[in-house]
């Protein structure tokens, strides 16, 4: 059985660090991000698309929002409390924060924001979400050169 895939790409610029890297990566620095985002439904919605291309926008840009201009650290790094007393903007995720664990943490925060979508369809008015599309990857790209991609297949 066959299935449609469309995808949306999104950037957003933000900082990071890897403590337990060799070499430079240890040490603050940032990026510009490009996060493709690939869904895919069973069928097509009335209007012969898997999802309207700006209703996929308005979730996703809810979950990047957070991430834009922000320092994302590990939890455990000791720069982060630092960071947070002097006021910054910082998201702490359970793991060092490489592409791949980025693209893995997108990865749910969207499926979080579809499934409240779906419970509260008022969000994406006046689109509607149907519970048949389904988040299928995420990738990011870290560099021109360099992406990491996640999905639960």
């Amino acid at each position: 059985m066959g299935s449609f895939k469309v995808a949306k790409q999104f950037t957003f610029d933000a900082g990071h660090r890897l403590p337990s890297h060799p070499e430079l990566c240890r040490h603050p620095h940032g990026h510009t991000y490009r996060v493709e985002v690939v869904v895919e439904a069973p069928s097509l919605d009335p209007g012969s698309m898997v999802c309207d291309y700006k209703a996929l926008s308005l979730l996703v840009r809810s979950v990047l929002a957070p991430l834009d201009h922000a320092m994302i650290l590990w939890r455990e790094d000791p720069l982060r409390e630092v960071l947070e007393k002097a006021g910054e903007r910082v998201v702490a995720l359970d793991a060092e924060p490489s592409a791949e664990v980025l693209a893995q943490h997108i990865f749910f925060q969207i499926k979080r924001v579809f499934a409240e979508a779906l419970a509260e369809p008022q969000r994406v008015a006046p689109y509607r979400w149907r519970p048949e599309v389904r988040v299928l990857a995420v990738r990011l790209w870290e560099t021109p050169n360099t992406w990491a991609e996640y999905s639960e297949a």
